[in-house]
């Protein structure tokens, strides 16, 4: 039988067995039929290393009651899981499917789109000495079923961290950029991916050293709304609202400048955090968080709807169905304003221009962090002009929102991986270049 008929077989069972084993207290059940494959490794001088693929299946029940939830799972295609009296597994044995990969994810595939990126990145200059791509591709069948409605969905996913190393004398300088889609490696522009990485890594080698102290912070966008994802959307994810986050009963309330209208969308086209059903089988739309400055809504699963006595948002995700689902951002998006970048740059005396913002540490309830500007630039006299070497940015979610003084009318689609209580999932960043008034600049002053 196909896969996706045999999912939608056990869809149909798991559907049944939900709707006779609803508790009395129960307020929403949802269930999951999965089958998933990735191939991930590393592509460098022209060969493929440290190949991992995975693939797996699994079925899981989760209802959400009044005051608790319960959420059973186990390895393969099951639905005797949606059975409360069961013990730690089914008692029927899973079903097969079958184990090949793919076509479009064989490592055949792919080789030739890596290798164009490496080639261009190469070409660039000939201070590029080594090029790093680390590759995920990714595809997950399954059948969601909701209140015992049954949805079916297909995800695929490529996601690249590329890495390039230039040299020149005795200075050494990295470019990163992280390019994804939800879809094929032929949805990114791979010679593009390769020059401008390319390009960030040759500009480094020039890079002096970074500021210390308090400036204004120029963020691109595309990539640079991690900031924003990180420091501000955590908090509006209604498990860390239920745990009385700083913007807990603060609906209706001016927390932004009035240049911020922030929302999250799943449905933004090719973006990775993009899916038609959430993981419990809600619809995917925009919701509005910020509008014009106010808050206007928050992110929930079923179980922190109910509590917070609203409707799901669609934003129920876990890695896989062997996790429980969580409140989690898809593709955060802050809305375009009227500036230009070239308008926003001229008006900035001294600051810095933040290209890629990497990996920090985050308090996700009050928005606290640290991140790491790994590619930026000196603006002096409205002008950018030297890259400087590595350095961080540090503040809060609250006070970067409301420090947002300029809004560009370009927007990019960028991409990232987001943790949250041990479940990675990738996530869309989209909006345009901002301009934060004040940030604490770390440096690498000398």
């Amino acid at each position: 039988m196909p896969l996706s008929k045999t999912l939608r077989a056990v869809g149909h069972d798991l559907a049944a067995e939900t709707s006779r084993q609803r508790p009395r207290d129960c307020v929403a059940t949802s269930a999951m039929a999965q089958a998933w494959h990735r191939t991930s490794g590393r592509f460098a001088e022209g060969r493929v290393s440290d190949i991992s693929v995975q693939r797996g299946q699994a079925t899981a029940a989760r209802y959400v009651l009044r005051d608790s939830f319960r959420h059973r799972a186990v390895s393969g295609l099951d639905p005797t899981v949606a059975r409360l009296d069961a013990g730690d597994g089914g008692t029927r044995a899973p079903v097969a499917v079958s184990g090949a990969a793919p076509e479009w994810m064989e490592l055949s595939s792919a080789l030739s789109g890596l290798g164009e990126l490496e080639a261009a990145a190469r070409a660039f200059d000939p201070a590029v000495a080594q090029v790093v791509i680390d590759f995920e591709l990714g595809e997950q069948d399954m059948c969601l079923v909701r209140d015992g409605e049954l949805f079916d969905e297909t995800r695929l996913l490529t996601y690249l961290t590329v890495r390039v190393i230039a040299r020149r004398g005795g200075r050494v300088a990295t470019g990163f950029y992280t390019p994804g889609v939800s879809g094929r490696l032929s949805g990114i522009d791979v010679r593009a991916a390769g020059r401008e990485v390319a390009a960030r890594a040759v500009a480094g080698l020039e890079a002096r050293p970074a500021p210390v102290g308090r400036l204004p912070v120029v963020v691109a966008g595309g990539r640079g709304m991690v900031l924003l994802h990180e420091a501000c959307c955590h908090p509006l994810e209604g498990d860390e609202v239920l745990r009385g986050s700083v913007y807990a009963g603060r609906l209706g309330e001016d927390i932004a400048s009035p240049l911020v209208t922030l929302r999250d969308d799943p449905t933004v086209a090719g973006a990775v955090g993009s899916y038609a059903y959430d993981d419990e089988g809600t619809a995917g739309g925009p919701t509005t968080l910020i509008e014009n400055g106010v808050l206007t809504g928050y992110l929930t699963d079923q179980e922190s709807a109910a509590r917070l006595g609203r409707d799901s948002s669609g934003n129920g995700r876990c890695t896989t169905a062997l996790q429980p689902p969580q409140p989690r951002m898809t593709n955060t998006c802050l809305a375009a304003g009227t500036s230009t970048v070239d308008d926003i740059i001229a008006s900035t005396d001294y600051g810095i221009y933040a290209q890629h913002v990497g990996g920090g540490e985050v308090i996700e309830s009050t928005g606290e962090f640290t991140f790491r500007v790994t590619n930026g630039y000196l603006i002096e006299n409205g002008r950018v002009t030297d890259p400087v070497e590595e350095t961080t940015i540090t503040g809060t979610g609250e006070q970067v929102l409301r420090d947002i003084d300029a809004v560009a009318d370009d927007s990019t689609v960028g991409a990232a991986k987001c943790g949250k209580f041990g479940q990675w999932v990738t996530v869309g960043v989209v909006g345009p270049t901002l301009r934060v008034g004040s940030l604490l600049v770390g440096g690498t002053g000398r």
